[in-house]
């Protein structure tokens, strides 16, 4: 995904948003409210790190992981 867009200006049907990645409310919740609002921001950051950060449990851990491995982003995205 292009770095310079901002989830307020993704469509609300876009994939990368966390609404629309197919994991639980509580782990999108712990996740806004840690800062994060797209898969994507996930790219670069080990497990180690993603553990790291308030709330987040190897349960959550595995979610992000998974809903990375389903996100197909549109042409234009990549």
């Amino acid at each position: 995904m292009n770095p310079h867009i901002e989830s307020e200006f993704l469509p609300e049907d876009h994939p990368d948003r966390l609404e629309n990645s197919g994991m639980s409310k509580l782990f999108i919740d712990r996740l806004r409210f840690s800062g994060f609002t797209r898969l994507s921001e996930f790219d670069d950051m080990s497990d180690a790190e993603i553990l790291r950060l308030p709330n987040v449990s190897r349960r959550a851990l595995r979610a992000i992981r998974e809903a990375r491995e389903r996100l197909v982003l549109p042409i234009n995205d990549r």
